[in-house]
């Protein structure tokens, strides 16, 4: 569970960048060529303003975040928690749950998934970014 929730979510992350609002313009050799269908390039942008909206409703020590500079970031970050916690539960099915501590296996991916993103900012840092 610990694997699956850090190494686990930083393969998802990365390989979802392949499909977020930048990769998504890039074809199979790197080329930046449109080649999704303006349908696929529409409902893709219908269904990512969730996310958009989602993150502007989000500050951090009084700075705004903006959801549509942050989008192929949180695009990455959801569909990476969301594979690599798939693939954890497709691995543990049939088998008996597992307790460390007193904390349950789903429990313990989430607590790695949280460590990996734990730091700390300083307000100049923030006002940089």
């Amino acid at each position: 569970f610990l694997l699956y929730g850090g190494f686990g979510v930083i393969i998802g992350h990365e390989l979802s960048h392949g499909f977020d609002d930048q990769g998504q313009q890039y074809n199979k050799d790197g080329n930046r060529v449109p080649w999704w269908t303006d349908q696929s390039a529409a409902n893709f942008r219908e269904r990512t303003e969730c996310f958009v909206n989602q993150y502007n409703r989000y500050s951090l020590q009084g700075y705004q975040v903006d959801g549509q500079l942050t989008l192929g970031e949180n695009i990455a970050d959801n569909g990476g928690v969301h594979t690599a916690f798939r693939a954890y539960k497709n691995v543990m099915s049939g088998i008996a749950e597992q307790h460390v501590r007193g904390h349950s296996g789903d429990q313990l991916f989430f607590v790695a998934f949280a460590q990996l993103w734990c730091s700390s900012f300083t307000s100049d840092y923030l006002e940089e970014s």
